[in-house]
């Protein structure tokens, strides 16, 4: 048997990825002393880290790679991997996109166009939500998840989808080892259900800017939005939001995605305060 601390040394994976990786049940312990919980793995197990590390470096999703490494079936392994091998692809195409607009950044200007940011009403229209937290490396598997249930309960419950579908992330300092993240879906009418919440859009002021492309790109979206709110002297007053306007379920070219980025710069007032 192996300690964490040298199980990890002879995998070369983190003491703190391991102890995800059994909070995922991806790669369970084969002791876990009940008094002090400490970990411990047999020398059977580097064969399988082994597997998942490189799984992983292929961008696998956690899901996927679980799946593989408890099948073991050669089979299935080459046909995800072919399969995976299109979307790495498309990555590649995307990789060059950001690589050259890098090299447009540098050579660029010192501020960003700041006339692509306008501000708009947003109104507290019902809609139903997935709560969670997770890694930025694992946003795209989680939205995946949480619109699945979305779509699901919207189907079970008789919902009539009424607008786009977004993301918001509540945290006020930004950490990508550990983000809280919200995938929401307006609705007709706002009914919970196993594992979602009914609730509404957050009714305000929003400073927006339209993202084309690849999802990798949203970050420059929200530069541009925090500089423009340097420059305006003001501060976000809740949740960074994405809606999904045009995305992965619409149509496989990343070039013709679009999400609008937003701040919220203003909450209005709840009902009930407006009323008393």
């Amino acid at each position: 048997m192996l300690t964490i601390g040298s199980f990890s040394r002879a995998t070369h994976l983190s003491v703190r990825t391991l102890r995800r990786y059994h909070e995922l049940r991806l790669l369970v312990p084969a002791t876990v002393d009940p008094t002090t919980g400490y970990r411990s793995y047999a020398r059977e197990q580097i064969l399988d880290a082994q597997l998942i590390h490189r799984l992983r470096n292929l961008d696998l999703p956690l899901a996927v790679v679980g799946q593989l490494v408890e099948s073991r079936d050669p089979g299935l392994t080459s046909k995800v991997l072919g399969e995976h091998r299109e979307t790495l692809r498309q990555r590649r195409l995307d990789l060059d996109q950001m690589i050259a607009g890098v090299g447009e950044l540098l050579a660029g200007p010192r501020s960003l166009d700041l006339g692509l940011v306008h501000v708009r009403d947003q109104r507290a229209d019902p809609a139903v939500l997935v709560r969670g937290r997770t890694t930025e490396r694992d946003f795209e598997t989680w939205f995946a998840r949480a619109f699945r249930t979305l779509a699901v309960h919207v189907s079970r419950s008789g919902l009539v989808v009424s607008g786009a579908g977004g993301g918001r992330f509540p945290d006020r300092q930004w950490d990508p080892d550990d983000v809280e993240v919200e995938a929401l879906l307006p609705v007709d009418r706002a009914v919970p259900g196993p594992g979602v919440e009914a609730g509404r859009l957050p009714a305000g002021r929003l400073a927006v800017v339209l993202h084309a492309g690849p999802y990798d790109g949203v970050v420059a979206a929200h530069g541009l939005l925090g500089e423009w709110a340097a420059t305006q002297g003001v501060e976000p007053d809740g949740s960074l939001q994405e809606i999904y306007l045009v995305g992965p379920h619409h149509t496989p070219t990343t070039a013709a995605w679009r999400t609008e980025v937003g701040w919220l710069l203003h909450s209005a007032p709840d009902r009930e305060e407006t009323s008393s």
